[in-house]
Order: structure tokens, then sequence, then C-alpha cells
């Protein structure tokens, strides 16, 4: 007698919340090793690099390198849930496209944020010309959705 498989085809979105942990962690670590290596063109050090992502009055460098990967999680779970909103609805935009969109809406985001807290006498992302941002956050988008993609084929 055959026992019957089943196949769960669909994931959920605790599923998709990991997903997005793990992709947005990976595209942070992206994200960062450019802004590393942006910041050794230029003259800067590794930790000063580090220490642009701690928004403490007193940065440190493995303060700001764990805040970038928890900040890039959490927008890894927020992409990945509303990439799954968007694939059930029936988007038919690919992901990699929609990362590389969600990249530049996060950059508007940091940009406002920074703006505000210079406003406000903080030095956060100060350091980092607004274009290397810019790439920064398309890099961080375009390989987010791409892993969401990947991960989360239907």
């Amino acid at each position: 007698m055959q026992t019957p498989t089943w196949h769960h085809t669909q994931s959920g979105w605790g599923d998709a919340a990991v997903d997005g942990l793990l992709a947005g962690v990976a595209a942070g670590l992206l994200m960062a090793g450019l802004l590393l290596g942006a910041g050794w063109l230029g003259g800067q050090s590794w930790d000063w690099v580090l220490r642009q992502f701690d928004p403490g009055l007193t940065p440190a460098p493995l303060t700001g390198a764990v805040t970038h990967l928890a900040v890039s999680g959490v927008y890894g779970i927020l992409f990945a849930s509303l990439w799954r909103v968007l694939a059930r609805v029936g988007s038919h935009l690919p992901a990699w496209l929609s990362g590389l969109v969600y990249g530049l809406l996060l950059w508007l985001l940091a940009a406002t944020v920074t703006a505000a807290r210079a406003n406000s006498g903080g030095d956060w992302f100060q350091g980092f010309p607004p274009a290397q941002l810019a790439a920064a956050h398309l890099i961080y988008g375009l390989s987010l959705g791409w892993l969401i993609g990947r991960l989360q084929k239907q």
C-alpha cells in the first residue's frame, strides 16, 4: 500500500518573514561591503564607515555594524511580506525590479532622516556622499529583490 505524499507548494507568512530576514541581512552585507570599499577608496577607515551606521551620540563600529544588519533584516522582512502580497494579486513586475524601487524608496527615507538629524545637530550618515548612499541603497534593493524572487518562487 502506498502512502500519499502531500506537497506543500505555498509558503506562509512565517516563511516569507524568514526569507526576508535572511535576504535582508545578505543584501545589507553587500551594501556595507560597497560602502566599506568606497570608504577605503576615499581614504576612510573601516571603523569610520561602520560608525556612520550608529545613531548614538558616541558611535562605535560594532554597534554600527549590528544596527545596520538589524535594520537590513527588518527592511528585508517588510519587503518579503509586501512581495508576497504583490505576487498574490498578480503583479507582473520582476522581484529584482520591485527591489530596486524599494531600495530607492529606502534611500529617500534615509535622506529625509539624515536631513532631519542634521538640522537637530546630529551627524548620522553625514560622512557619506549622497550619490554613494544612493548607489548603496540601490544595490541593497536590487540584491534583496533578486534573493526574494529566488526564495519565493511560486
